[in-house]
């Protein structure tokens, strides 16, 4: 089947769009210290207008040099780094070891590679746009990742934030109806309005903007410093000592290429400053 042209006539309702603008305002609303919360409500959100039971973000990163490390590279250089689910049971954990041992292994579905080959542009397709049912159904991530979770539907999405960062997010359904030209135009539309809460994902865990991606600390601390907690708060919030605490701070400033809190503080400043003009990025 062709993939629909992105100039196509949305299969939606007025009502499924305001639902997405009204999201897009609830999203808006979140400080550049909630990221979670935010991408939180938005897949809780998403996924009931599409019928989801369960919903994933990916941050990706493209490697420069991948043609000469990984020239079989099935994603091109592009590599999923960060994944977050809704509702990451232990059956879900079990299943994302297995997917990202795959990956490990240079291996990856066929739906995902089909949707990372047309990076570079907000895109949204139907699995069956991309891969057929026979292949699909024939590989090993939905056999041995997706079937043991119930799992015989997935939908997903992707935002071009950057020329070396896409955001993904991935909805699934158990047996049964799968999904239609409805839902995939939904996540078409909301990716024309969710660019900053991309953009802040990414940030949020070094993948944007930053040299390395950040640890699991780093990104606590990087949390703090948004709210404006002083690094002697920021050591009592996370148990650790002052000198500690300071390491981490010189790090994640290091990371983003800062040399002070308030210039890494700029780098969220339109969330920061709700009053101050927006630039474009």
């Amino acid at each position: 089947m062709p993939v629909k042209p992105s100039g196509a006539r949305p299969h939606l309702s007025w009502r499924d769009q305001d639902a997405i603008i009204r999201l897009w305002h609830e999203l808006a609303e979140f400080p550049a210290s909630s990221p979670q919360e935010a991408l939180d409500h938005c897949l809780r959100t998403l996924g009931r207008q599409v019928g989801a039971i369960n919903a994933t973000w990916v941050g990706a990163i493209r490697d420069k040099e991948w043609e000469h490390s990984r020239p079989s590279d099935p994603l091109l250089g592009w590599q999923p780094r960060i994944c977050i689910t809704l509702h990451p049971t232990e059956a879900w954990q079990r299943a994302h070891e297995v997917a990202m041992d795959a990956v490990r292994n240079n291996y990856m579905d066929p739906h995902t590679v089909a949707l990372a080959s047309r990076f570079g542009q907000n895109r949204s397709h139907l699995r069956e746009e991309l891969v057929s049912d026979r292949e699909w159904k024939r590989d090993r991530i939905y056999q041995e990742v997706l079937i043991p979770l119930g799992i015989s539907h997935r939908l997903m999405c992707a935002s071009a934030t950057a020329p070396r960062a896409e955001s993904y997010l991935i909805f699934d359904r158990e047996n049964g109806r799968g999904f239609g030209a409805r839902e995939r135009d939904l996540l078409a539309f909301f990716l024309r309005g969710s660019a900053m809460l991309h953009r802040e994902l990414l940030q949020a865990h070094g993948l944007l903007g930053a040299e390395q991606p950040l640890s699991p600390r780093e990104r606590e601390v990087l949390r703090l410093l948004l709210t404006g907690a002083s690094e002697r708060e920021i050591a009592q919030a996370m148990g650790l000592t002052p000198a500690t605490t300071h390491q981490y701070v010189v790090a994640v400033l290091r990371k983003f290429g800062a040399h002070s809190r308030v210039e890494l503080m700029s780098q969220w400043l339109r969330r920061l400053a709700p009053s101050s003009t927006p630039t474009d990025q």
